[in-house]
């Protein structure tokens, strides 16, 4: 199987190794910014829980608050190989961030050593077209140098979205959550009660064996088997709300020792529309009006 990597994708991963060896001593973590867009990556690739900033826009923050949980899973041969865990702070397979590269380039990498025989090239960037709408890309390049052949491969990648604890006033942990897309355009979306919304949606041109978006009943902070959730094969629609992560699985299939895939998602962080915004401030204050109304009867 073959992934399509865009050539700017490719530019950017060489230039950032390139200064990453050269200049080892800016390892992570990295902050990364662009326009109104940042994001903080811990060695492992995931968020990074040590800073107020995990992933950004606009000044609302999306993960580091309350549990701040990101993470990433990765399944091979019917077993788990690797779960890196925000929330646990580990470090599976020995990665090191390097960065900012260009202000809004980080690559995560342990093509050094580590990994027990993957190697894993993870490059998170900032479009120039992301950083006043809020897009982060993450581009994952993934090489098996264990010996043997490997079956089953699988990934799974999800986020805590907790953006509705940064109103004012604060609206809790809970979201809507959405299944938008299957397949190729696997997508799924948590939007808080005044409407800002975070989708985690992938963006490999050349399909994987299957591609499904998750949103965890059971959990808001664990990370998800992505075996389970390709085999629960969620539909296009909503599922409610709750404090609930959500999620993207990749089947990758067979990889052969010493091939490699390439493939990508990204988070694209989006504020209300002014009129859906001036309705929510409307309905709480019609709320407030009926509260008060009972209180004084």
């Amino acid at each position: 199987m073959k992934f399509e990597l865009k050539n700017h994708i490719t530019k950017a991963v060489a230039l950032a190794l390139c200064s990453a060896f050269v200049t080892a001593a800016q390892a992570a973590p990295t902050t990364i910014t662009n326009g109104l867009t940042s994001a903080t990556i811990d060695d492992a690739g995931y968020f990074y829980s040590g800073s107020a900033t995990g992933l950004n826009f606009a000044g609302r923050e999306f993960v580091n608050i309350d549990t701040m949980a990101s993470n990433w899973s990765l399944n091979a041969n019917g077993g788990s190989i690797a779960i890196a865990d925000e929330v646990l702070g580990n470090n599976p397979l020995a990665t090191v961030a390097f960065g900012p590269i260009a202000g809004s380039i980080s690559v995560v990498t342990n093509l050094g050593g580590g990994g027990g025989g993957w190697a894993l090239t993870e490059t998170i960037s900032i479009p120039t077209s992301g950083a006043q709408v809020g897009h982060v890309a993450v581009t994952i390049n993934l090489t098996n140098n264990t010996g043997s052949d490997a079956t089953g491969v699988q990934w799974g990648v999800g986020i805590d979205p907790d953006q509705g604890r940064t109103a004012t006033p604060d609206l809790g942990n809970g979201t809507t959550n959405d299944i938008l897309g299957l397949g190729g355009a696997a997508a799924v979306r948590a939007t808080s009660l005044d409407g800002w919304a975070v989708t985690l949606a992938n963006t490999t041109s050349a399909s994987a064996f299957s591609i499904a978006g998750y949103v965890d009943p059971f959990s808001c902070c664990s990370p998800v088997d992505p075996g389970v959730m390709l085999a629960a094969a969620q539909a296009i629609g909503s599922y409610g709300f709750g404090d609930n992560s959500i999620n993207l699985a990749y089947d990758l299939g067979a990889i052969a020792n010493g091939q490699s895939v390439s493939f990508g998602y990204e988070y694209i962080l989006a504020v209300p529309e002014p009129e859906t915004y001036a309705m929510l401030l409307a309905g709480l204050g019609l709320i407030g009006f009926s509260a008060r109304r009972r209180i004084s009867a």
